[in-house]
């Protein structure tokens, strides 16, 4: 991936959102539906996380590559993104870039509820 954010399409998989992201009955997605929806994000308006997502790693440019030891690898954002209720939400975000289209997929997020410190 270049520098080139202008050029880069975010991905996000609609079903993600609605059936996982802001599910609280998710077996998986649950507990990350409830820290979303404590900031205000809705089932009835998942185009506003989808923003946000995009928002926070923009944001939150250039992010952390990581290797994984088996698949392609990813790119880690840390910071936070203003939420549908006006607070800043801590959050790291998992993207998967590609070059060819130059592309970033959304992966997950993961709720910052500790402050690094150090």
């Amino acid at each position: 991936m270049t520098g080139q954010t202008d050029r880069v399409g975010w991905i996000i998989d609609a079903p993600k959102i609605a059936r996982y992201l802001l599910d609280l009955s998710h077996p998986i997605g649950g507990p990350k539906a409830k820290f979303l929806l404590r900031f205000g994000f809705t089932p009835q308006d998942p185009n506003a996380l989808v923003l946000a997502l995009v928002a926070h790693a923009m944001g939150n440019l250039p992010g952390v590559k990581k290797d994984q030891p088996k698949g392609p690898p990813r790119i880690i954002f840390e910071g936070t993104v203003t939420a549908p209720d006006g607070r800043d939400m801590p959050l790291r975000t998992v993207w998967e870039p590609s070059d060819s289209p130059p592309e970033m997929r959304f992966v997950t997020p993961v709720p910052l509820t500790r402050r690094k410190t150090g």
